[in-house]
């Protein structure tokens, strides 16, 4: 039983995170303000740790360290400013599947800015994904222009996804996920409700169950779905773990079309399974040959 831990405990990751969309449809307010209660929340989820160790690792935290964060945060915020609007503009399923495609643009930056080397699978795979995302966008624009807008949304805050993991995997080896998420988490919140205070949204005299919503965005898809995925990767290869983010839209969409009888058009079903394949591809290692 201890050995299916892990595996359970990402299978209900999986679950947790693909309610996110569910939640972010839910609701009724503009996108801006509903992302910024729910970094707002999540940042007090994490006030615990830090009391109980009287902000140690804070202190600890140099400040270019502090910067680094700030940026990331930003990053961060402007990811789900961007999603939150996707999810309400377009469906459910392409809206996380375009917000997921970090892992390709992530390896694109590697190898061309870092100087990593590809794989020949992951470079298909990108190809791959490439066509896919295409597919998906061409298709809506000779289907239903209304949703490329929802699209390139999504498309965007997959971008900020990318620059947003990629900025903060250094920092990850030296600070605690606790601390770096509380800082981390925070910027984002200052920065979402900036943009709300810029849009003139109305975030006053919300309903109880606004504010339910919100709380349960950050409990389940934040706290619940990427807690457990970090704790299942210390029992689990990273690259099992990584792979699990292909479930998200899966799972997503059969949620939207459960509650919300989202019916997939062909581009998102072909160009779907693509951009799948493809970041498939590229986060998995190549399988060595025999010698």
């Amino acid at each position: 039983m201890k050995e299916r831990l892990p595996h359970l405990a990402l299978g209900v990751a999986v679950v947790a995170i693909s309610l996110s969309a569910i939640f972010i449809r839910w609701s009724d307010s503009s996108p801006l303000v509903a992302a910024a209660h729910r970094q707002a929340f999540a940042t007090l989820l994490f006030l615990p740790p830090l009391l109980w160790n009287r902000a140690a690792g804070l202190r600890r935290l140099t400040r270019r360290e502090l910067a680094s964060m700030a940026v990331i945060g930003l990053l961060l915020g402007a990811h789900f400013g961007f999603f939150f609007a996707a999810v309400k503009a377009t469906s459910v399923a392409a809206a996380v599947l375009l917000a997921t495609c970090h892992p390709v643009f992530v390896a694109a930056v590697g190898a061309v800015v870092l100087g990593e080397t590809l794989s020949r699978q992951a470079q298909r795979g990108m190809a791959l994904a490439l066509a896919g995302m295409l597919l998906l966008l061409g298709g809506d624009l000779l289907q239903d222009p209304g949703t490329l807008h929802g699209n390139a949304l999504a498309l965007v805050s997959g971008l900020l996804a990318g620059a947003y993991y990629l900025g903060g995997r250094s920092l990850r080896q030296t600070v605690g996920l606790a601390d770096y998420a509380l800082v981390v988490y925070a910027f984002s919140a200052l920065a979402l409700w900036s943009a709300v205070f810029a849009a003139g949204d109305a975030w006053q005299s919300l309903s109880q169950r606004e504010y339910l919503l919100f709380g349960l965005m950050a409990l389940v898809p934040t706290l619940l779905g990427h807690t457990l995925q970090n704790w299942a990767l210390g029992y689990l290869p990273a690259f099992v773990v990584t792979v699990t983010l292909l479930a998200e839209p899966v799972g997503s969409g059969l949620l939207a079309l459960a509650i919300f009888g989202e019916q997939p058009g062909w581009p998102e079903l072909l160009g779907g399974a693509a951009v799948l394949a493809g970041i498939w591809a590229v986060a998995t290692p190549p399988k060595l040959s025999a010698v």
